[in-house]
């Protein structure tokens, strides 16, 4: 067969017999042995055969490799019409993406809260819920507020003017991680803690739980916090890195939108800031920025209390305001968390007293040349005449203002939730509202309006934020209802507070205590469905008891005795000397207390301190009760009774190593009553 002839076909047929020849002669020896293609010594007709292979390679290979390529691109290669189909799907691809970009940038986009919160609630729990949002919000992922709030919502609270009166709550930011995000979601208040002096975890999870149907939460976080160090810290690289950008960029004092001033009279923050070589917040001052770092906004830090701090110190308090004071424009006491046992029975207006005077102390020697306001936070719980106790201790001791409220420990018959709702932890939302409202005009009503007061409980919407402010609230507070609508919510309810206010003819600060317009309906607490906080309440009860006594003789003593060591006074008030009526309040004490002084067994007592007891009951009046077939009470009452019978003898020596009625060893100093003194036999505990 020739090269020269035959069709293409032939040619294609003529070319692959020749290159299977080779193979074919190189393998005659077999399979297992091929002829060895570079050695030398191969057979003539093998030679014959790679000539003419080679050969026939050089004549073919070019004209099918131009065929083949110019088939594949042939078939490879769209048409026009699906080309510019194509780049029409990708420029549209990438404008569409572009433009959900931007769109979901503004907080009042549909998708955060009809899409994104339904989302969260269906793949995550609440804490993890929470967790997500607040990384989010710290490395910038998260929406802003891109309106402009409306000048009817501007008002003045503790001599500075805010934007708007809509805050965050505190529980939300405990770490101080993403405050910035915060204010770019609208707030004029945003509120970080709470803080405890020392790193705790908290309480064990599950400790968060959703009521979907009722738009509530229940909580029993715990005062979970990284403590006062780290909190400080990042506060500080947050002032740190601010001033660095105005270094760098060279502007003046900025408006809350991040626009530069145009007042050219102010000294611009760059030429100010160049003259200190520490950065610190008192530079701050100077330039008359607040610790926010945005013009018409406040950054509030709630202060806690360890769990392993003593139920009546005052020294975690004091360690907050001294470490994270510089670095804040509000500070609040937290003295109403469900969650830490004792911390709600700092609400009793004797031993409140005592707290806020030396936390603002405090507050006056780290802040001496600036406002810093303190505020008390309370419990919805309380009643009237606790409520109106707690305004008179922030009256009496010059308190700046009071939140309203915390959560709440009952849980409404009207909820509709029914998983979760047995679980223990304050309840926060919709439910809360009512109560939170009532305790409001309480405190308003008492304070007479000449303190500032921030309404926080149920707010979901403008209406709710109308009725806080006609209760008496300067700014309101909210939390729970960015889990259930979304980041959008602030805008949301500044844009509808607008409207309403414009059609009323009125601001947001002309409205404040203007009384509501019709009340609410009240929630009662569920007795069935009332759950306890912690173990050992009923403990946490007796040693309540026990505080309410010691300090009834710890009045009593100072009253009497007229050179009495400071630190065994413990008074969160003075004592007048010729006070006819606190005589007669200390006569009827005598009634209801045995005549026996208690005393802290601390080596170091000081004021406020009580003594740690067991039980309110002393171990020998309980063996007695039990040799006697008495019960508890009768017993008390009986020991009561003799020791009222007792004539006093202050004037005797004083003697020591008695046991008190706290089974405490303490100076007396007159004869101890016969039902109090202890057994000669060893006791029985």
């Amino acid at each position: 067969m020739t090269l020269g002839g035959g069709n293409a076909r032939d040619t294609h047929v003529v070319g692959l017999s020749l290159l299977v020849v080779p193979v074919t002669c190189c393998t005659q020896g077999g399979p297992s042995k091929p002829c060895p293609w570079p050695r030398v010594g191969r057979s003539a007709a093998c030679e014959m055969s790679m000539l003419a292979s080679s050969r026939a390679m050089r004549t073919l290979a070019p004209p099918m490799r131009f065929a083949q390529v110019r088939a594949m691109s042939f078939r490879s290669r769209p048409s026009v019409s699906r080309r510019v189909a194509s780049r029409l799907v990708t420029v549209t691809a990438v404008v569409a993406g572009a433009a959900f970009g931007v769109y979901c940038l503004d907080s009042r986009a549909g998708v955060h809260r009809w899409l994104f919160p339904p989302l969260m609630q269906i793949f995550t729990d609440p804490e993890v819920g929470s967790k997500l949002s607040i990384k989010l919000l710290q490395y910038g992922l998260a929406p802003r507020d891109c309106g402009a709030d409306d000048e009817v919502l501007r008002t003045e609270l503790f001599g500075r003017t805010l934007s708007n009166p809509i805050g965050l709550a505190a529980g939300f930011d405990k770490q101080a991680e993403a405050i910035d995000g915060l204010f770019d979601l609208g707030f004029g208040i945003v509120e970080i803690g709470s803080v405890t002096p020392e790193p705790q975890p908290g309480n064990p999870q599950p400790r968060m739980f959703r009521l979907p149907l009722d738009a509530a939460v229940i909580n029993r976080m715990g005062f979970n916090s990284d403590g006062h160090e780290a909190v400080r810290e990042r506060l500080h690289m947050r002032l740190h890195r601010w001033v660095q950008r105005v270094l760098a960029a060279g502007q003046g004092l900025v408006s809350s939108v991040g626009a530069p001033a145009t007042d050219a009279k102010h000294l611009t923050e760059a030429q100010l800031f160049a003259k200190y070589p520490d950065i610190r917040a008192s530079l701050l001052d100077d330039a008359q920025v607040p610790r926010s770092l945005k013009q018409d906004r406040l950054l509030s830090i709630n202060l806690g209390k360890n769990k392993t701090s003593r139920e009546d110190s005052v020294v975690d308090y004091v360690k907050g305001v001294e470490t994270l004071g510089p670095y804040a424009d509000m500070l609040v006491i937290n003295v109403s968390s469900p969650n830490t046992p004792g911390l709600r029975r700092l609400q009793r207006r004797s031993v409140l007293e005592g707290v806020l005077r030396d936390v603002i102390q405090a507050r006056d020697s780290v802040a001496p040349h600036r406002s810093l306001p303190l505020l008390v936070k309370v419990a919805p719980d309380l009643s009237d005449a606790e409520l109106e106790d707690v305004a008179d201790a922030a009256r009496a001791t010059k308190t700046d203002g009071i939140i309203v409220s915390n959560t709440t420990v009952s849980r409404p018959a009207g909820l509709l939730s029914h998983e979760h709702v047995n679980e223990a932890g304050g309840l926060s939302g919709p439910p809360v509202k009512p109560l939170a409202l009532h305790a409001l005009e309480v405190m308003y009503a008492r304070t007479e309006g000449r303190m500032p007061l921030i309404g926080c409980g149920g707010i979901l919407t403008a209406d709710d934020a109308l009725d806080f402010a006609r209760a008496g609230a300067s700014a309101v507070q909210l939390y729970t209802g960015l889990a259930y609508r979304g980041p959008g919510l602030p805008r949301r309810i500044k844009d509808d507070l607008a409207k309403k206010l414009r059609a009323e003819g009125r601001t947001w600060s002309q409205v404040v205590g203007t009384g509501l317009s019709q009340r609410a309906a009240t929630y009662a607490p569920d007795a069935v469905e009332h759950v306890g906080l912690y173990p050992g309440a009923q403990d946490a009860f007796e040693r309540s008891v026990a505080s309410v006594r010691h300090e009834i003789e710890q009045l009593r003593e100072s009253f009497q005795h007229e050179h009495v060591p400071e630190e065994r006074r413990a008074l969160p008030f003075d004592v007048e000397a010729h006070d006819d009526k606190f005589k007669a309040v200390l006569a009827e004490a005598h009634k209801v207390t045995d005549d026996t002084p208690q005393y802290s067994d601390s080596e170091t007592p000081h004021a406020g301190v009580l003594p740690q007891r067991d039980s309110a009951v002393p171990d020998n009046l309980l063996l007695l009760a039990k040799e006697r077939g008495l019960t508890q009470g009768e017993m008390l009452q009986e020991a009561v009774l003799e020791s009222t019978t007792v004539p006093e003898a202050h004037s005797q020596a004083p003697t020591s190593g008695a046991t008190t009625l706290g089974g405490l060893q303490a100076p007396l100093t007159h004869q101890v009553p016969k039902a109090f003194q202890p057994p000669k036999q060893e006791r029985v505990v």
